[in-house]
């Protein structure tokens, strides 16, 4: 009987980290599924385009069919063969429009063009195929809960790799990733939201790999193929890969930076990569991808391009954090202002233990924010016209949350970490819930509206907006109470080193 009791109990004991996993997964994909409820199909940039290419790869289409016009239609543009229910109405009635309410998109134009459908398919087949799967090809948010599904599993990987690292009592700042355009992006069907997420959990890999005791072969691995992973589904990834390992290198202990090179990690990081790159480029010229555009190429000389890339600067950054819409919408000042504070309280986190490599850590991090703009419209310009907009850049913002985790030693100064954390916790809280409030309120009856959202709407979620209001609401706050509460339980989920122990007891003893 006593055995009985002690099997239970044991069982119930390695139970419990998986239940406070399924918690965060489930109040994470409830706070997307509000924004996926809120938003109105078709107004996130590109939806469209990225929900026919969806479409036509779970139907077997992988790049539809040549469009002939007079004068030619750019190569990248192709026609999907789909029902009339996928088709898009007058758009351009509140597109660039904020004080104009969704409601006014009527009809649908039958043909399905899309410029994704020479896209590499891998993140088009698993959102068309889950559609698919549940008989809701013609239903735009089947398309968008099966892409929140995937970025919701992203950030529970996260979220478990962290809590069980020797940086666990700062897993909450993950929260502060959750930039409005980053939910905006998660809530919609386009290859950037999963990137966002996957960026997220490479970051919470990379955490991992430089802090645990020893380095693993398994991690590794994994996060190489999630790096993979990305590029065959985002080619572009490739580069914001790049940043990352730079400034991994500058923040790894310089011990643990020699053990990558060794032979058995060395080929576990480099082989997956190298396959999806090789992989990707196989693709792109059997799908005879184009990069150009010349409806929309610029003739600006180089000079030109990257002097505008640097006086836009203030604008990517306010993209970064939420301009919704077809970059329409302007969000609420406690928005960019709470985001701003609480980036610069998780700085100030990182610079607690103020070493040399900290510095130069977080400079490497925001040199490469402020290089990616200059160096993709430089690429692009000719070809394209100047491509780069704020939300490419969160993969790069996601890992000055997780530069802070790098450093374990941040545990000798519990209590103004702590606070520091708290507080960018409650600014970031207001601050997205302030972002989608506004968000409904201008796609319901305009940017400058009545604020209380009820009687006569321009346009409807199907919800009362005021109820999705509130569950917004309540999903932050139940995620930040419940990742302060399981991160400050007295369990552990990461063994310590005798250094630690000891390092503990000295920090209890001063």
């Amino acid at each position: 009987m006593g055995h009985g009791r002690e099997s239970k109990a044991s069982l119930r004991e390695r139970a419990r980290p998986f239940g406070a996993d399924l918690l965060f997964f489930v109040f994470a994909m409830v706070l997307i599924v509000t924004w996926v409820v809120a938003t109105p199909r078709w107004a996130v940039p590109d939806e469209t385009v990225h929900v026919f290419k969806a479409f036509g790869t779970a139907h077997r289409q992988l790049l539809g069919h040549e469009i002939v016009t007079d004068p030619p239609t750019p190569s990248n543009f192709r026609r999907f063969d789909g029902p009339i229910e996928l088709g898009v109405g007058d758009l351009r009635c509140y597109f660039y429009k904020p004080n104009v309410p969704a409601g006014c998109d009527v009809g649908a134009d039958p043909n399905l063009v899309s410029s994704a459908a020479r896209y590499p398919p891998y993140y088009y087949a698993l959102v068309g195929g889950g559609a698919r799967l549940v008989g809701e090809s013609t239903n735009v948010h089947a398309y968008r809960v099966a892409s929140a599904l995937l970025c919701s599993v992203g950030l529970v990987i996260a979220f478990a790799l962290i809590r069980r690292s020797k940086s666990r009592r700062l897993t909450p700042l993950i929260l502060v990733t959750l930039t409005p355009m980053a939910l905006y992006m998660m809530c919609s069907v386009n290859p950037n939201a999963t990137e966002i997420a996957g960026f997220i959990m490479i970051w919470a890999m990379v955490v991992r790999l430089c802090t645990d005791d020893e380095l693993s072969k398994n991690m590794t691995l994994a996060m190489s193929a999630t790096a993979a992973a990305l590029v065959l589904s985002r080619p572009i990834s490739a580069v914001w890969l790049v940043c990352l390992a730079a400034v991994v290198m500058i923040a790894v202990d310089p011990q643990r930076r020699r053990e990558f090179f060794r032979w058995p990690y060395l080929v576990r990081l480099v082989v997956p990569l190298a396959i999806s790159v090789l992989a990707s480029i196989v693709w792109l010229n059997y799908a005879k991808f184009e990069v150009g555009n010349e409806q929309v190429a610029s003739a600006m000389p180089l000079g030109e391009v990257l002097r505008f890339s640097i006086e836009q600067w203030p604008e990517y950054y306010r993209q970064t954090i939420g301009v919704l819409g077809w970059l329409d919408t302007r969000l609420p000042t406690v928005t960019y202002v709470g985001w701003s504070v609480a980036l610069a309280l998780v700085a100030a986190i990182h610079l607690i233990r103020s070493t040399a490599r900290n510095w130069l850590t977080l400079a490497a991090l925001v040199a490469a924010w402020l290089v990616l703009p200059l160096a993709i419209n430089a690429f692009t310009a000719a070809d394209a016209g100047l491509t780069f907009q704020g939300r490419y850049s969160l993969p790069i913002l996601a890992g000055l949350v997780f530069l802070p985790m790098l450093d374990v030693r941040h545990r000798q100064w519990i209590a103004p970490t702590n606070t520091l954390m708290y507080a960018a916790l409650a600014f970031v809280s207001i601050a997205e819930v302030a972002g989608f409030w506004q968000m409904l309120r201008r796609f319901s009856v305009g940017a400058n509206g009545k604020i209380w959202l009820s009687g006569d709407l321009g346009w409807s979620p199907g919800v009362p907006p005021m109820l999705l209001v509130v569950l917004n609401a309540m999903m932050m706050i139940a995620l930040c109470v419940a990742m302060v509460a399981v991160c400050r339980s007295k369990e552990s989920l990461h063994p310590k080193s005798s250094h630690d122990v000891a390092e503990d007891i000295d920090h209890e003893v001063s």
